[in-house]
């Protein structure tokens, strides 16, 4: 017996064949929401983050106060890799926390081979930064999703020092689902010290690319990403996923 597609799942499938047959072309824009939840006859949440997802992954553009167009960069290659190998049927916050090690993990470590001394420069700022903020947060001054955005300058900093523009780019596309998401605003926090934990860290991964030890650099992000993942109630987060997308 075939499986039930989510809401989510349906909207997705839905653009992605229509981009894959040439109903949908480079520059075209797709239809408002009220017309397509009407369509698809779902929702418009798990409509809104179909769209959401294809326009983190560069299949679709949104203009502000201007609609939605199918990216002049799309193609069927993309889209047939993406419907492959999965941004369907597992939760959100699984398949982000899966990216990252794979990602972020070999950005730390390309980093610790390519960086130049402005690189670590920018990254020790961002280090800086981050830190500063720590006292204010436990205040209550600074918000998570400040510290989150303190934190996301590190992150980036990081992919930066790798050299490598497609790393960089999906990087920033994983970085964005996470703040749009909101996962670390506090909602779903079991463990509000995870900002120092990561402080500490942070530290660890930035010396290990200062040495240019790249192995290191790469177990001590493998190591963060997964100190990260420990700090959220991920069974909350797929709870409420499932809410939004049924």
């Amino acid at each position: 017996m075939e499986e039930k597609k989510s809401a989510r799942e349906v909207a997705i499938n839905y653009f992605l064949d229509e981009i894959k047959y040439g109903n949908l072309k480079p520059g075209d824009k797709i239809l408002n929401e009220r017309k397509l939840s009407e369509k698809l006859g779902i929702s418009r949440i798990p409509l809104r983050e179909a769209i959401s997802t294809l326009s983190t992954l560069g299949i679709l553009e949104a203009y502000q106060g201007n609609g939605t167009y199918v990216s002049v960069n799309s193609n069927g290659i993309l889209a047939s890799i993406i419907r492959k190998y999965g941004i369907f049927n597992r939760s959100m916050i699984d398949e982000v926390f899966e990216a990252r090690i794979l990602f972020e993990a070999d950005a730390a470590m390309l980093a610790a081979k390519n960086r130049t001394d402005d690189n670590l420069r920018d990254l020790k700022e961002a280090l800086s930064q981050h830190e500063n903020a720590l006292a204010s947060y436990f205040e209550g001054k600074t918000t998570a999703k400040q510290m989150m955005e303190y934190d996301n300058k590190i992150h980036l900093a990081i992919a930066v020092c790798a050299h490598n523009n497609f790393i960089l780019q999906i990087t920033e596309a994983i970085r964005y689902v996470t703040m749009e998401h909101g996962f670390f605003n506090g909602e779903f926090t079991i463990n509000r010290e995870h900002f120092k934990q990561s402080a500490t860290i942070h530290r660890e991964i930035a010396t290990a690319i200062e040495k240019q030890n790249s192995e290191e650099a790469y177990r001590k992000m493998q190591e963060h990403i997964k100190q990260i993942s420990s700090a959220l109630d991920l069974e909350m987060i797929r709870k409420k996923e499932n809410e939004e997308l049924s």
